[in-house]
């Protein structure tokens, strides 16, 4: 892929979806709001896809080397579902399961930037 302004659009638009579904769920879903909180906080986690799908387009437009790419989609996608979940946390309210759930998902996150990382530093001889 090349650096083309529509992939960027695609992206900020997939970003702006994600975040307006994680925010209200409702627009797409006649489900009702779970009386639980950790329930509530789950229903708006997975529109973070959107998110780190429009990351993944705004800031990597390569496909190969193919590991690089599964490094920078693990981290947007990972990052995406991050947000949907403090969106979550913020609206719906906070348990503590869902602060493990973050803390494992910060954790993962940063193993994705240093993988992407590596595989982007100079070789070294």
């Amino acid at each position: 892929m090349t650096d083309n302004p529509l992939f960027r659009v695609l992206g900020v638009a997939l970003m702006v979806f994600g975040v307006v579904l994680s925010a209200n769920p409702e627009l797409l879903s006649s489900a009702p709001v779970p009386e639980d909180v950790f329930e509530a906080v789950e229903r708006r986690v997975w529109w973070g896809a959107f998110v780190g799908g429009g990351l993944l387009l705004l800031f990597h437009l390569s496909l190969q080397p193919w590991m690089r790419t599964l490094a920078a989609a693990s981290a947007a996608l990972l990052l995406g579902l991050l947000v949907a979940r403090l969106i979550g946390i913020a609206l719906d309210g906070s348990v503590a399961r869902q602060w493990v759930y973050v803390g494992i998902e910060v954790f993962l996150l940063a193993a994705a930037v240093l993988w992407y990382r590596r595989l982007n530093a100079p070789a070294s001889d």
